[in-house]
C-alpha cells in the first residue's frame, strides 16, 4: 500500500550538507508536507529526521512539518527529563519548525500539567476538536488551524482539523486519573460539523489520532477532505481513494516519515502523491541536533546498572512475564497480572540492564494495587482485561488458556479463560486469591473482585527491586497462556 521513495528524494538524502543548503530558485507550484505520527519521545532519531527536514526545506522553502500525535511516552531521556518532562521533544520540534500537531492519547500521560507545558511551550499550534478542557479554562486547544503558504506566488490556505480517539469507554486510551475534568466526544459524531471549512481553504486536511480503522471510515464518509494524516494504530499505510482523498500514516517511533506533494494550478489541486521515507536507511544527521541529543543522553542516573539478564527478552511474552513477576515479588501475592499495553517493547537486550531500560519498558510507572478475587473472578477478569487492552494479559503465578472469538460485526474479543496454578491444577472457583494489578488495570476490576486496596509500590519500584534482588534473570521463551482462535 505504500510507494517507494522516488529518485529525487533518494538523491536529496545523499547530498552533502553544503549542497542541501543551496537556495531553491525553481518556482514550485506544489505544497510539500512532511508528516510523522506516534514519535513516542524517540529523540535519538531526531538527528536523522532533522537532516531530512533541512534537506527538503532547502528545495521547498514552504515545507510543512506536521505530527498526528503521541509525541511523548517511550523514552526515559524525554519523559523523565529532570524538572521538565517532555522538554527535549518539545524543544526539538520547535527547532525543526513543526507547523502543527494533533493531540494524542499519550500526551495525557503527563497529566494536565504535562498538557499545559506542551501547549504553552510549543511554537506551533496543538489542535483537537473533540477534547474539552472544561475544568481547566486556561488550557485552550483550537479545533482547527488555518495556515497560509506562498506556493508559486499564490497564497494557499491549508486548514488542519484535529481529532483524537475515544475508544476507552468514551475517553482516550490514557489513565483515567489524567483525564479528570476533561470531556470528550467521539470524532465520528463531530467531523460532519466542520465540513463548511472546505469552502474557505485550498487544502482541507484531517489531522487524526483515531487509528487506521476509524480513519479509513472517515476517508469514505467525508470526501470533502483532501487528505487525512493519521496516527495511533502505528500503521505504515498510504492509499488514494476513489473519491480522490489521500490517506497516510507513518508507523511509529520516527522510523518512517511521509512526504506528500500537492500540485496546484490557479489555486486548485490537480494532483496528490505520498511517498514514504525509511529513516532507518538515512545515513546522515544534523550535527547540531545530534549534539543536543547526546547532551540529553548524558544523564548518569539513567545509566545506572540495576540487574543482569542472562539472555535477551525475545518477545512481548517474556517482557510481560518479567513485569508480572516483579510486581508479584514486591507485594507477595498469589498472582499478578500485567496489561499488554503497558509493555512498550517487543524485545530487550540481554546483559546489563539500566534504569533507562526499565523506564523505557514501562514509562507509565503506575501505582500497584492488590485485588482479592475468587477463582471465577480471576478468569472473568482475564477475559475482560484482555479484550479491553486488545491482547492477552501477562501473568505470574499461573497459566491460562483463552478463546479469541473473531466476529465481522465488530464484537470480537477474548472469552472463556481457564486459569491454572503453576502445578497444573485448575483454580478453585470459590477460593479467594490475592492478585496484584496496576492502577490502570484497576479501572476494569469494578464488580470483578471482592476487595481492592492500594500499596506503597509503583511498577518501576517493583521492576527495579526485583532485578536488584536477583543475581540474574532469564526469560527466554517464556509463555504462560495459550489462545484458541475461533471465527464466527
Amino acid at each position: 500500500m505504500k510507494k517507494v521513495l522516488n529518485i529525487l528524494i533518494i538523491s536529496l538524502l545523499l547530498v552533502s550538507c553544503a549542497v542541501k543548503h543551496q537556495k531553491n530558485t525553481v518556482n514550485q507550484k506544489e505544497l510539500v508536507i512532511l508528516s510523522v505520527n506516534d514519535m513516542h519521545g524517540k529523540i535519538e532519531n531526531m538527528p536523522k529526521f532533522a537532516f531530512v527536514v533541512d534537506s527538503l526545506r532547502s528545495i521547498y522553502p514552504e515545507l510543512m512539518v506536521v505530527s498526528a500525535g503521541d509525541n511523548r511516552t517511550g523514552n526515559a531521556y524525554n519523559d523523565k527529563y529532570p524538572g521538565t518532562p517532555n522538554y527535549p521533544m518539545v524543544h526539538l520540534m520547535n527547532e525543526l519548525g513543526f507547523d502543527v500537531a494533533e493531540l494524542g492519547n499519550h500526551e495525557f500521560d503527563g497529566g494536565i500539567d504535562g498538557i499545559r507545558y506542551y501547549v504553552n511551550n510549543a511554537h506551533f499550534p496543538v489542535i483537537c476538536a473533540n477534547a474539552f478542557f472544561t475544568g481547566y479554562p486556561d488550557v485552550k486547544l483550537p479545533d482547527y488551524v488555518t495556515i497560509t503558504k506562498n506556493i508559486g506566488n499564490d497564497d494557499i490556505k491549508i486548514i488542519f482539523l484535529g481529532m483524537i480517539e475515544t475508544e476507552n469507554e468514551g475517553k482516550p486510551s490514557a489513565h483515567v486519573k489524567n483525564l479528570k475534568n476533561i470531556d470528550f466526544k467521539p470524532a465520528e459524531s463531530m467531523i460532519g460539523d466542520y465540513m463548511y471549512l472546505k469552502d474557505s481553504c485550498n487544502v482541507f486536511i484531517l489531522l487524526s489520532h483515531c487509528g487506521l480503522n476509524d480513519e479509513l471510515k472517515f476517508a469514505e464518509q467525508y470526501p470533502q477532505f483532501d487528505m487525512i494524516i493519521g496516527g495511533h494504530s502505528h500503521d505504515l499505510y498510504t492509499k488514494t481513494f476513489d473519491n480522490g482523498l489521500l490517506y497516510t500514516q507513518s508507523k511509529s517511533y520516527l522510523n518512517f516519515a511521509t512526504v506528500t506533494k500537492i500540485k496546484f494550478e490557479k489555486g486548485k489541486i490537480v494532483s496528490k502523491e505520498a511517498q514514504v521515507i525509511d529513516l532507518k536507511k538515512v545515513s546522515k544527521v544534523d550535527a547540531n541536533v545530534q549534539k543536543e541529543v547526546d547532551g540529553y543522553y548524558s544523564n548518569p542516573e539513567f545509566h545506572e546498572v540495576i540487574g543482569y539478564a542472562k539472555r535477551s527478552f525475545n518477545d512481548w511474552d517474556a517482557l510481560g512475564a518479567y513485569m508480572a513477576d516483579a510486581i508479584r515479588y514486591v507485594t507477595n501475592t498469589d498472582f499478578a497480572m500485567q496489561n499488554p499495553g503497558g509493555v512498550r517493547f517487543d524485545s530487550l537486550h540481554g546483559g546489563n540492564l539500566t534504569k533507562a531500560d526499565i523506564y523505557n519498558l514501562d514509562p507509565f510507572n503506575n501505582a500497584l494495587m492488590v485485588a482479592e478475587m475468587t477463582g471465577k473472578q480471576v478468569e472473568d477478569y482475564i477475559d475482560i482485561a484482555s479484550t479491553k487492552d486488545h491482547d492477552c494479559l501477562h501473568v505470574s503465578g499461573m497459566t491460562y488458556t483463552i478463546d479469541y472469538i473473531h466476529s465481522d460485526d465488530g464484537q470480537s474479543g477474548f472469552m472463556n479463560a481457564k486459569a491454572y496454578l503453576e502445578n497444573g491444577e485448575p483454580l478453585d472457583p470459590e477460593k479467594v486469591y490475592t492478585v496484584t494489578i496496576n492502577s490502570y488495570m484497576a479501572l476494569w476490576a469494578e464488580g470483578r473482585c471482592m476487595k481492592i486496596s492500594e500499596t506503597d509500590y509503583s511498577s518501576n519500584d517493583a521492576e527495579i527491586e526485583f532485578l536488584k534482588n536477583h543475581k540474574e534473570v532469564d526469560y527466554n521463551n517464556v509463555h504462560r497462556y495459550k489462545v484458541t482462535k475461533i471465527n464466527h
